[in-house]
C-alpha cells in the first residue's frame, strides 16, 4: 500500500477516535492550553463538534449511555434557562451548555463506547500520564523550592513560594494541591490495576511509590484544607469499604462492632493525614533556613525631643513555615455563599445560567468577587435553579446507587479487577466533599471537572461489565436447566 495512503489512513482514524479525543481533550486542560493558548482549544473544540455530528448521524453510543434519558432532561432544563435569559450573555450560557455536553456524552458517556477491555487498556494510558506528568511537575518545583527557599517572582507571578504555600511551577497552591491529590489517587489506581492484571513489575512499584512520596510532600507543603479533606476523605472510605466489604446479611451486634471500627478508622486516618502534614511542613521548613531565609530588620527609637535614632540592625531567621498566612478558616467562602443565596431568591425556579453569575451579582447584590461560588451545588442551583438542581441530584443519587450496588453485589468480581471499582467509588465520594469548597463539580471548563466525569464513566464501565457477566451467568444456568429438564 502507497505510504501517503497509510499516513492519510493514520491521520483519518486519529480524527475519528473519540478515545484520542479524550486523551488530547484532557492533557490540553491539564496543561491550562484553555488559558495559556486559547485558540488551540478552540481547534480542538471544533474535533468535538465533528466528532457529535458523526455520533448523531451514526448514532452508535448514545443510545447505550446509562440514564441518558435523566441527562437529556436536565440539558432541555439548562437550555429552558438560557432562553429565558436570552437577552443577557445569550451566546456563553450556549457555550457552557456545549462543554456540559462534552462532560456527560464524551466523559461520562465513555463507558458505552467500544468493550470494556478497550476502555480499561484507554484508562491506564490516561493515569500513566496523569500520574508520571504530575509527578515530574511536582518534581521541578521542588527543586526550584530548594533554588529559591523565598520563592521567585516572574511574568507577574510568584513560583515556588505564594503568601507562605507551596505553589511550585503552578502560581495557585489549591490547584497544585489538586493536581498532586489527583496524582495520588491515580497512582494507587494504577497499581491496583497492575497487579490485577499481573503486569506490577518492580522498577514499576518503584516508580509508584517515589509518585506516592513526592505527590504527598507537594500536597502537604501546598496547606490547601480542600485537598486535605479529599485525601482523608478517599482514604477514609476505603478504610470503612475493607471493613464491610463482603458483608451481604450481618447481625445488629456485628453490625456496631463494624460502625464503631469504621469510626475509629477514620478518626485514625485523619489524625495521621494531619500529623503526616506537619511534620512535613516543620521538616521542609527547617531544611530550607539557611542564609537565603535572612531578613535585615532596622529598629529605630523615638527620643523626647522627636528625632528617630536607628539601632544596630537584627538579622532574624524568617523560614517559610508553608502555613496560610490568611488565618480566616473559610478563606472568604461564607460571604460569597451568602451572595449565592442572594441570587437564588430572586431566581429560584430555572436560575440565571453560568454566565450571568458576574453580571447579575453586579446588578441586583452590588457585585460579586468570583464568577463561581467555591461550591459546586450552589454554582448549580444559581446557574439552573432548583429544576436543574433536582434533576441534577437524580442522576447523582442513580448513579451512587448503581456503584454501590456493583460493589457490594459483585464483591469477588471487584475483587479480581484489584477493587478498582472501589477506588473510583472512593474517589467520587472524596471529590464530592472537596466540591463544596472549591471550583469543582460541573460548571467549569477545567481538568478538574472533566477528569471527574472520566472517572465515573470508568466506574460505570465497571459497574456495567460486572452486571452483564451476572446476566450471562443467569442466562447459562437457564439454559443449563432447560438442557437438563430436555
Amino acid at each position: 500500500m502507497d505510504t501517503k495512503l497509510i499516513r492519510q489512513n493514520a491521520v483519518f482514524r486519529f480524527f475519528n477516535s473519540t478515545t484520542a479525543f479524550r486523551l488530547v481533550f484532557i492533557s490540553s486542560l491539564f496543561f491550562g492550553v484553555n488559558i495559556i493558548f486559547p485558540p488551540i482549544m478552540r481547534v480542538i473544540m471544533l474535533w468535538s463538534v465533528y466528532l457529535f455530528c458523526r455520533e448523531l448521524i451514526k448514532g452508535q453510543h448514545l443510545g447505550k449511555i446509562r440514564f441518558r434519558r435523566v441527562l437529556y432532561l436536565f440539558m432541555g432544563a439548562a437550555f429552558l434557562t438560557v432562553i429565558i435569559h436570552s437577552k443577557d450573555n445569550f451566546w456563553g450560557n450556549l457555550y457552557v451548555l456545549y462543554w456540559l455536553s462534552l462532560c456527560f456524552f464524551f466523559f461520562y458517556g465513555f463507558h458505552a463506547e467500544s468493550d470494556h477491555e478497550h476502555r480499561k487498556h484507554e484508562a491506564v494510558m490516561l493515569l500513566d500520564f496523569i500520574s508520571g506528568m504530575t509527578t515530574l511537575i511536582m518534581i521541578i518545583g521542588l527543586v526550584l523550592l530548594a533554588i529559591f527557599p523565598q520563592g521567585l517572582h516572574l511574568f507577574g507571578y510568584d513560583f515556588a513560594i505564594h503568601e507562605n504555600r507551596f505553589v511550585g511551577i503552578i502560581p495557585n497552591a489549591n490547584v497544585l494541591a489538586f493536581y498532586a491529590v489527583m496524582a495520588l489517587v491515580t497512582t494507587h489506581m494504577l497499581w491496583k490495576m497492575k497487579k490485577a492484571d499481573g503486569v506490577l513489575k518492580g522498577k514499576t512499584k518503584i516508580f509508584y511509590i517515589g509518585y506516592a512520596v513526592i505527590n504527598a510532600i507537594s500536597l502537604f507543603l501546598s496547606d490547601s484544607n480542600a485537598s486535605l479533606l479529599f485525601i482523608m476523605t478517599y482514604c477514609s472510605f476505603l478504610a470503612v469499604c475493607f471493613i464491610f466489604r463482603g458483608v451481604k446479611k450481618i447481625e445488629w451486634f456485628s453490625f456496631l462492632l463494624r460502625i464503631t471500627a469504621a469510626l475509629l478508622a477514620c478518626i485514625v486516618t485523619v489524625l495521621l493525614i494531619f500529623c503526616m502534614r506537619s511534620l512535613t511542613q516543620s521538616c521542609v521548613s527547617l531544611m530550607l533556613t539557611n542564609g537565603e531565609s535572612k531578613t535585615q530588620i532596622s529598629n529605630s527609637v523615638t527620643t523626647n525631643n522627636g528625632s528617630v535614632q536607628i539601632k544596630d540592625d537584627v538579622i532574624q531567621n524568617i523560614p517559610t513555615t508553608f502555613k496560610h498566612e490568611n488565618k480566616n478558616i473559610d478563606s472568604g467562602r461564607f460571604v460569597i455563599w451568602k451572595q449565592a443565596f442572594g441570587l437564588l431568591e430572586k431566581f429560584p425556579i430555572m436560575g440565571i445560567g453560568k454566565d450571568n453569575i458576574v453580571s447579575y451579582g453586579k446588578t441586583y447584590l452590588g457585585g460579586l468577587k468570583y464568577d463561581d461560588f467555591h461550591n459546586g451545588l450552589l454554582t448549580i442551583i444559581i446557574s439552573f435553579g432548583i429544576v436543574g438542581f433536582t434533576i441534577f441530584m437524580v442522576l447523582a443519587i442513580t448513579v451512587a446507587k448503581t456503584f454501590f450496588k456493583a460493589v457490594f453485589n459483585h464483591a469477588d468480581k471487584c475483587e479480581h479487577d484489584g477493587n478498582v471499582l472501589a477506588l473510583i467509588v472512593a474517589f467520587c465520594a472524596a471529590y464530592s466533599v472537596y466540591s463544596m469548597f472549591e471550583v469543582a463539580l460541573l460548571l467549569d471548563l477545567s481538568y478538574r471537572v472533566f477528569i471527574f466525569w472520566y472517572m465515573i464513566g470508568l466506574g460505570l464501565s465497571y459497574a456495567t461489565f460486572y452486571e452483564r457477566q451476572e446476566d450471562n451467568k443467569t442466562v447459562n444456568s437457564q439454559l443449563l436447566n432447560v438442557s437438563a429438564a430436555v
